[in-house]
């Protein structure tokens, strides 16, 4: 199962810390702009404050979006710890039962693996399947629960693409 849960939750804290520092900054620049209005009255500075209300608006739908898109890497983190911990448990459930993964395929190992006998075999074809129905479960998992985390994510950066280009001064 690919991923690294500890980084992604890292980035996941860091986004969140980033959205409440965009936060801080946007009403600190908030305040200044609305004193503006007290020692500069003229038209000059009515556009400049328009222009700046604007940008601080823009900064606030980015946080927001940062903060979200922190949320679901935490989310992420902790879904794909989980799956993770799911599949080495699967593995080593199948190496106590003699049976190998390879690339995602579970098998029984090569080699003696006990008596020749039909049920006995049997059983241990009934294993490699449990084991390799479980295998196929997580993975499937995994991937809905990824492409759902990156579908947030792409939805966040078009948004975000937008926001940009509504804000470029023609």
């Amino acid at each position: 199962m690919p991923g690294d849960p500890a980084s992604l939750s890292a980035l996941g804290a860091s986004a969140t810390r980033a959205s409440r520092e965009l936060a801080a900054a946007c009403e600190a620049s908030g305040t200044a702009y609305a004193s503006l209005k007290d020692v500069w009255g003229t038209s000059t500075s009515v556009r400049v404050r328009k222009e700046g209300r604007r940008a601080l608006d823009a900064l606030t739908v980015g946080g927001r979006h940062t903060e979200a898109v922190g949320a679901a890497l935490q989310s992420y983190a902790v879904e794909l710890s989980a799956l993770q911990a799911r599949a080495r448990a699967v593995l080593d459930e199948a190496s106590a039962a003699g049976i190998t993964v390879e690339a995602g395929r579970a098998r029984l190992a090569w080699g003696v693996t006990g008596e020749a006998d039909a049920a006995t075999t049997r059983g241990r074809a009934d294993t490699v399947a449990k084991v390799q129905a479980e295998l196929d479960a997580v993975a499937a998992q995994h991937r809905r629960r990824r492409d759902r985390f990156l579908a947030e994510v792409a939805a966040s950066t078009t948004e975000l693409e937008a926001l940009a280009r509504s804000l470029r001064v023609s």
